[in-house]
């Protein structure tokens, strides 16, 4: 839907507002994104890709200015979100973006950056997509992030009918993961994160992954 000039603006705007550390961070989500969605979604890569590029548009907000965007526009997890501060900025760029970015206010672009940081209990594979990307992008320096990519292409199922499968439980131990880290932290996690976490694990209740 978009063209390479289009997203290039885009590429370049987003620059002029973040950090050099988090723009090398939205790149690499970007680039991330482009290949998972060669094999989930090759129909939607332009549409991956702005939402890989603004998905972290508030991420250098003040929380203050980030909760005021939120309460302006009625976010129904705003109890919850202010709770896990570091979760705010999804919600709130998917409010800025049809403000500011009308263009890229397409409903998969604005859902899968409002799920970026907790996931859903409902994900479609465009948002399961962002998710994921965020996490493993070739730029993140933890272990763990590297362990779950490097895990992910090396199982890449043959059968495409195995894919979502593998993505859907791969998406799953990065939320348990979470979940446990967030524990182990004394920090409550998310809601979100937990029922997301909980109806992949009703729909694949034998599951063995972990990171």
């Amino acid at each position: 839907m978009f063209n390479e000039q289009v997203l290039r603006e885009l590429s370049d705007e987003v620059a002029a507002l973040l950090s050099e550390k988090r723009f090398i961070h939205t790149k690499g989500v970007e680039e991330e994104i482009t290949r998972l969605g060669r094999i989930y979604l090759p129909g939607k890569i332009t549409e991956l890709r702005a939402a890989a590029l603004l998905h972290d548009l508030a991420k250098e907000m003040p929380i203050e200015e980030q909760i005021a965007i939120c309460r302006e526009n009625c976010d129904p997890e705003l109890d919850s979100a202010v709770k896990s501060p570091a979760i705010l900025h999804g919600h709130a760029a998917a409010y800025l973006i049809p403000k500011v970015y009308q263009k890229y206010a397409l409903p998969e672009i604005i859902s899968s950056i409002y799920k970026h940081t907790t996931g859903s209990e409902k994900m479609s594979t465009f948002d399961k997509l962002l998710f994921f990307a965020d996490f493993i992008e070739p730029n993140r320096p933890w272990q763990y992030c590297r362990a779950a990519r490097v895990k992910f292409y090396s199982g890449m199922p043959d059968d495409p009918t195995e894919r979502i499968r593998h993505l859907d439980l791969s998406i799953l131990a990065v939320l348990e993961f979470t979940l446990q880290y967030l524990k182990d932290k004394g920090i409550d996690p998310d809601p979100t994160t937990e029922r997301a976490a909980a109806a992949l694990r009703k729909h694949y209740p034998n599951h063995t992954e972990r990171l």
